[in-house]
């Protein structure tokens, strides 16, 4: 069975829905970085992307909403005034078993990498400290 553009914008043999959801999959593969605001406690939404950004104004406990296993997410954590720190969520496994320290110039920006290795397990990478 072959395909033309008339097909396409006729829906017909389903190729719509197929080119459709393509798109979806395309667009979902490249997300726009999500600016978190901050607040006592930051919740990063998962499904709205897999880079998260916040600007730190003062101590935080940090959290996530709506993992998926397999996702891997970056979290980018900026100081304002410096010396800020942050309470990761208990269940991320970290190399040498701890959690990583904030730099704490103001302005400097730390990067981390986590991927959700099963129903609410992680693993945790430091990808950059102290970025000006």
């Amino acid at each position: 069975m072959s395909m033309n553009s008339s097909d396409v914008a006729a829906g017909q043999h389903g190729y719509a829905t197929q080119y459709n959801n393509l798109r979806k999959d395309v667009k979902n593969g490249i997300r726009d970085i999500t600016s978190n605001t901050d607040a006592a406690t930051v919740t990063f939404d998962l499904t709205a992307s897999n880079v998260h950004t916040v600007s730190l104004g003062g101590n935080r406990t940090l959290d996530i909403s709506t993992p998926t296993v397999g996702q891997a997410f970056l979290v980018r954590i900026a100081q304002t005034t410096g010396s800020n720190t942050v309470t990761w969520w208990s269940t991320i496994k970290w190399p040498g078993g701890a959690a990583p320290t904030l730099s704490t110039a103001a302005g400097a920006v730390d990067a981390f990498v986590i991927i959700c290795t099963g129903s609410g397990t992680y693993d945790g990478y430091f990808a950059g400290f102290g970025l000006a």
